[in-house]
């Protein structure tokens, strides 16, 4: 009787242990770095496409200015590339005007984006950008106003396809 028991809790253990993983990719945090980077290790990046980007309530997605003048602005509109952790995860972003930086925080619920780039002259500004002698101007979807200085975006859905970020308007 005993050793019958003793082999149930046996197989129950080790059917518990192979075949129940919470966190298959080890935990939130590593997830979502796998979501939104491709990957855990340094250098790897996914490159997002924009569907919808609401304002106050509004879509907003076909009336981004400077989109049109640039190709592929929705199939390429930001690579995150993952370049580290020290102590929360670090990455850096890019669009086709804009640079960013930033981390997640500890519970890999929100973003810190700063801009990664000091303008240049007073063309190439935070809404402006020379690129090989042309001017660009088009709107910096995650840095929209320059008063203040490193933005926190809440993670609202991240999957290996879609992920929705929403940025709170301060109250001053």
């Amino acid at each position: 009787m005993k050793t019958g028991f003793t082999y149930a809790v046996i197989i129950i253990v080790l059917f518990t242990l192979s075949t129940c993983r919470k966190y298959p990719d080890g935990g939130f945090v590593n997830q979502t770095r796998l979501h939104l980077f491709g990957g855990h290790k340094v250098g790897d990046s996914k490159t997002w496409k924009l569907k919808l980007y609401e304002v106050n309530g509004i879509d907003s997605t076909y009336l981004i200015p400077g989109a049109a003048s640039i190709s592929d602005f929705y199939e390429k509109v930001i690579t995150f590339t993952y370049t580290g952790k020290n102590p929360s995860p670090e990455y850096k972003a890019n669009t086709f005007l804009f640079e960013y930086k930033g981390e997640l925080n500890k519970s890999a619920k929100q973003l810190t984006i700063v801009i990664g780039h000091k303008p240049l002259t007073i063309d190439d500004s935070l809404q402006c950008k020379v690129v090989d002698g042309i001017k660009y101007f088009g709107r910096n979807l995650l840095y929209p106003e320059s008063n203040n200085y490193g933005k926190l975006w809440d993670i609202r859905k991240l999957t290996r396809h879609e992920c929705i970020l929403e940025r709170k308007p301060s109250i001053m």
